[in-house]
């Protein structure tokens, strides 16, 4: 399902798809971080319900949505331009250089 999304460019859907997921039967249930994601979700859920139903060959497969801002934990929640920077360039070290050589600065 992810590839299919990837391959038409919906890239927010994709992240919706990466978030922790709960089986209970023919239910399952998306953990997701906030109502931004939830948004997301709601607009793609007949399209991933059908989708999930067709590729399973089950129609009595259902999906629902759960907020769990706990998913996030609280240190890891970038609010600044420069907390986000700083987080980028923790998990990519080329970014410093890009940032150097360009002159990028989140302040302005």
């Amino acid at each position: 399902m992810v590839e299919e999304f990837k391959s038409n460019h919906k890239n927010l859907e994709v992240t919706v798809f990466k978030q922790p997921f709960r089986l209970d039967g023919e239910q399952i249930t998306f953990l997701l971080n906030g109502e931004i994601q939830e948004e997301i979700f709601g607009k793609i859920r007949g399209e991933v319900q059908q989708l999930l139903r067709r590729k399973l060959n089950n129609y009595s497969v259902s999906i629902l949505s759960e907020i769990h801002e706990e998913a996030v934990p609280e240190g890891k929640r970038l609010y600044t331009s420069t907390d986000k920077l700083n987080y980028l360039l923790e998990k990519h070290a080329p970014l410093r250089e890009l940032q150097r050589k360009f002159g990028l600065e989140t302040d302005f």
